[in-house]
């Protein structure tokens, strides 16, 4: 068994961060690989959200610990939810916005003192 395959089987185990329903069925691409860390891109098969995942397998290669030892992994920190203020303002604020993508991601951020 690939670690690709072995991480696909145990993603049902899992919740989608966004959808919260479980990631069985998810698309599993492996970004980075150092040692015994992954950095994988996770899509969701229910919701299709990408995110990103840091697994680290403890102990010895890759290939001894399959099914040896546990997954184990590091904390993402979890995003507040867009509150519906946080939408009314930004469309008021694009509403009298004239000027490229490029302007407008380049803006000072206003809310911070």
């Amino acid at each position: 068994m690939s670690i690709i395959e072995f991480i696909r089987d145990r993603a049902r185990f899992y919740n989608c961060p966004v959808c919260g329903r479980s990631l069985k069925g998810c698309d599993v691409q492996v970004l980075s690989h150092e040692d015994e860390r992954f950095h994988l891109q996770v899509t969701c098969a229910q919701c299709q959200v990408t995110f990103v995942v840091v697994l680290a397998i403890a102990g010895g290669a890759v290939e001894e610990t399959l099914g040896a030892t546990e997954l184990i992994e590091e904390p993402v920190a979890e995003a507040e939810p867009i509150t519906v203020d946080e939408i009314l303002d930004l469309h008021l604020m694009l509403k009298s916005f004239q000027g490229t993508l490029t302007e407008l991601i380049h803006q000072p951020d206003r809310t911070r003192g």
